[in-house]
């Protein structure tokens, strides 16, 4: 760590006379810098550091160094922050309101989101306006602060604006939408969000923030079998390389390998056939794991002991060629990986059914991974685009 100030340094010392005389100081002289530098060092703090951190900054405030909290609000971080909520909290009544009111409409983007938390929990109806105005703004902790705010007032103006984007050509605006919906934290909403995931560029970052917001059994009550399976899908579709592998902890992949390992739906076959291969790749190559921390890596064992009694059915994985285009591209991933030629009939069915220039090329790129002929004529009369022939001729 490279804290830079006296005060910081004694804050986090092992003596709790010291850090807590050091909280004092740093409240009462609105010692900002102080605070700052806590605030940069924290990812490499202990959790019961940052405990204690954050349980002395709150019982030196008050109500005459609340003033001090508003500037270091100016500093956002989501664990020492937590003291400044806390304060504003303790301390809430009418004037303080008005002027979290004000910081929100005025203050920095960093002030914003503490406002924005506490009028998640004092719901002031004077800052549904502010609210709405940046809740698909796009700073993230704001946006989702906002949102978050929103869905504690219920409010139903801002729900149906999120909804109705969800219709629009961006995809940006609607990840922002999905986003929101997330944050709002509408259980009802989870299914309508799956239905975007088919074609939407930030599935996996869509994914893992319902991920964040419920775990598994939140979502057994929710979500039915092929919705939870779709939404573990972008996951573990994106490992390792564009979702960290922390997640493996995170979002309960031991539970949710037990739970479907031995189901016999297709597409529960073919995505624990992808986590299989993953937890292959993770273990052959410690470039994968030794940033982890201990409980994800015994999370990856166990899982891997479970998979251990797992045997994917291509011929079962195979049904996946005949649903979406993105279900049929990934099982031919799988297929080819697995290397089982008894999928082959399928997939040369798959080409002589489809008309999908993206499925025609993977069906070629198949057949000459899989060691299996397809009628090359086929493609040629069904591809018009210039460069998905290219790549189709490529594989003949």
């Amino acid at each position: 760590m490279n804290l830079t100030t006296q005060n910081a340094k004694n804050l986090i010392s092992k003596d709790n006379e010291l850090s807590k005389k050091a909280a004092f100081e740093i409240l009462n002289t609105c010692d900002t810098e102080s605070f700052k530098t806590i605030c940069d060092n924290s990812e490499q703090m202990f959790d019961f550091v940052i405990d204690k951190v954050v349980k002395n900054l709150t019982h030196a405030t008050n109500e005459g160094s609340i003033k001090s909290t508003f500037e270091f609000a100016k500093t956002y971080n989501p664990t020492i922050g937590q003291f400044i909520n806390n304060i504003w909290l303790k301390f809430a009544n009418e004037d303080l309101t008005d002027e979290i009111l004000e910081i929100l409409e005025n203050g920095t983007d960093e002030q914003k989101i503490y406002a924005a938390k506490y009028f998640e929990k004092i719901n002031d109806p004077l800052a549904l306006e502010l609210l709405s105005k940046y809740a698909f703004c796009d700073n993230t902790d704001l946006s989702t602060a906002c949102a978050t705010a929103l869905g504690a007032f219920n409010d139903s103006a801002s729900h149906d604006v999120a909804i109705s984007m969800l219709n629009e050509d961006d995809d940006f605006k609607k990840f922002s939408a999905m986003a929101f919906l997330i944050n709002y934290a509408k259980k009802d909403d989870i299914s309508t969000i799956l239905k975007e995931l088919e074609n939407s560029p930030f599935a996996a970052n869509i994914a893992a923030g319902i991920l964040y917001k419920y775990n598994l059994e939140e979502l057994k009550n929710t979500l039915n079998k092929d919705e939870i399976l779709k939404l573990y899908n972008e996951i573990i579709s994106s490992y390792p390389e564009d979702i960290g592998l922390e997640t493996i902890f995170d979002f309960n992949l031991l539970n949710f390998t037990k739970e479907y390992f031995t189901d016999k739906n297709s597409l529960a076959n073919r995505v624990i056939a992808d986590l299989k291969n993953v937890i292959s790749l993770i273990n052959a190559d410690n470039i994968y794991t030794y940033d982890l921390n201990k409980n994800c890596i015994n999370n990856i064992k166990k899982i891997d002991e479970v998979l251990e009694k797992y045997k994917p059915e291509a011929n079962i994985i195979s049904d996946e060629l005949f649903q979406t285009q993105k279900r049929a591209q990934r099982a031919i991933n799988t297929l080819i990986a697995l290397g089982d030629t008894s999928c082959c009939e399928k997939i040369e069915k798959l080409y002589t059914t489809t008309n999908d220039p993206l499925l025609l090329c993977e069906c070629a790129r198949a057949a000459k991974n899989l060691g299996f002929k397809l009628e090359k004529e086929t493609g040629l009369n069904k591809i018009s685009d210039k460069n998905a022939l290219e790549l189709f001729k490529s594989y003949f």
